[in-house]
């Protein structure tokens, strides 16, 4: 065996060997292509069951705010919140009809801020590890 054979059969080694690599590399692309693809169709679904979760929340918040209205117990008044809070009133009045369910007349008589949230982070942060 002459230098040329040598330099010959270890070039085919070599070419051989390339294609060994990038084929491995095209067939690890398209499983992860595959894969993204499959994990898309998943979220998909699950982003049009919450958005026909959340649709069916506004229903019932809805039909709850369309409900009979409910006897008032007498109570004294209930301390004016700062400021035009109407939207949060909406929301949590939704949420709680949602919870609850539909035929359940639900009537929020007062909303109290409380500072639990921030008192949970501290406690997040100080109780971490």
């Amino acid at each position: 065996m002459n230098f040329l054979d040598k330099l010959g059969y270890g070039g085919k080694a070599m070419v051989i060997g390339l294609l060994i690599v990038f084929t491995g590399l095209i067939i690890i692309i398209l499983c992860l292509k595959l894969m993204a693809a499959i994990f898309s169709g998943i979220e998909k679904k699950k982003a049009k069951k919450a958005e026909a979760e959340r649709k069916a929340a506004e229903r019932a918040a809805e039909k709850a705010a369309q409900a009979a209205p409910v006897k008032e117990v007498a109570e004294p008044e209930p301390e004016a919140p700062e400021g035009d809070e109407t939207e949060i009133i909406a929301v949590i009045s939704a949420a709680v009809a949602a919870f609850i369910g539909s035929g359940v007349p639900v009537k929020i008589k007062s909303v109290k801020r409380v500072n639990g949230w921030k008192n949970a982070a501290r406690t997040e942060q100080i109780f971490k590890f």
